[in-house]
This record gives C-alpha cells, sequence and structure tokens, in this order.
C-alpha cells in the first residue's frame, strides 16, 4: 500500500472542518500517521462544482492546495496506468442505476492502478471490491 486516497467529499469535510468526517481518519490525517494524497480530479471536480454552483464550498483553489502542503498532502496527477486501469474498470448497475460519475470511476481507477486505499463515504464504492478497490470506509 501507497497510502491513502481521499475521496472529494472526505477532502471537503477535512477542510471544512465538517463533524462527517470520521474523527480516527481526522485524527490520522492531522497526526500525519500515514501517507495521505488528493488526485488532480478530486480539485478538478471541485473547481467545476463550484463553478457550476452546485456545492457552496469556501476554498478556492490556491487555498486548498496551501492547506493542503500545510498537512502534507500530496496531489497525484493522472497517468496512463490510471487510464487503463479505467478502460478495463467496468460500469456496475447499482440499485438498478448505472455508476457512471466520470470522477468516481478515475478515482477508483486511480487507486486501483496505484494500490492506494481510498477513503470514503460513497455507498458505491464498495461494490468496485472485487474489482481490487481498498477502501477505508468514512462511517460515524
Amino acid at each position: 500500500m501507497k497510502g491513502y486516497l481521499l475521496d472529494t467529499h472526505i477532502l471537503i469535510w477535512l477542510l471544512d472542518d465538517d463533524n462527517r468526517l470520521n474523527q480516527h481518519i481526522r485524527d490520522d490525517i492531522d497526526f500525519f500517521q500515514h501517507a495521505y494524497y488528493v488526485s488532480v480530479e478530486t480539485l478538478r471536480e471541485i473547481v467545476i462544482l463550484q463553478s457550476l454552483r452546485k456545492i457552496e464550498f469556501n476554498f478556492n483553489l490556491e487555498r486548498i492546495i496551501a492547506v493542503l502542503n500545510e498537512r502534507q498532502i500530496n496531489i497525484l496527477s493522472v497517468d496512463v496506468d490510471d487510464i487503463k486501469a479505467l478502460e478495463k474498470l467496468p460500469i456496475l448497475g447499482i440499485n438498478e442505476k448505472k455508476h457512471e460519475d466520470p470522477f468516481d470511476r478515475l478515482l477508483i481507477s486511480q487507486a486501483i492502478a496505484g494500490k492506494y486505499i481510498i477513503v470514503s463515504s460513497d455507498s458505491k464504492f464498495p461494490f468496485y471490491k472485487k474489482y481490487g478497490l481498498k477502501l477505508l470506509v468514512n462511517d460515524k
């Protein structure tokens, strides 16, 4: 395992000091217990959602990057191996609905290809364990 890859909601909750983030996960990040990462795709998703006014989040990209640096959370770029993993990842039907979210799918592929444990509270992510996804579920 290379470390933990934070899902978009987890990053937002961490930065917003939101109590939906499990305290054990927050403490692990705050006390630098493991290596933590954020995908550049997560940053892209936040910027897009902000520009479309689909989320209210008071951090601009510059501030997010500054906080990530302070917390020693590395930013991962997307590489060809991540895209190859994405190409192989099936589009699952979950609760009779296809899971087509491009940001989720790329993040899952990046975690699988890079052997990261993804930290998420997304109920769809556990369905990808049989494809090699390692998951730390954020629960209360």
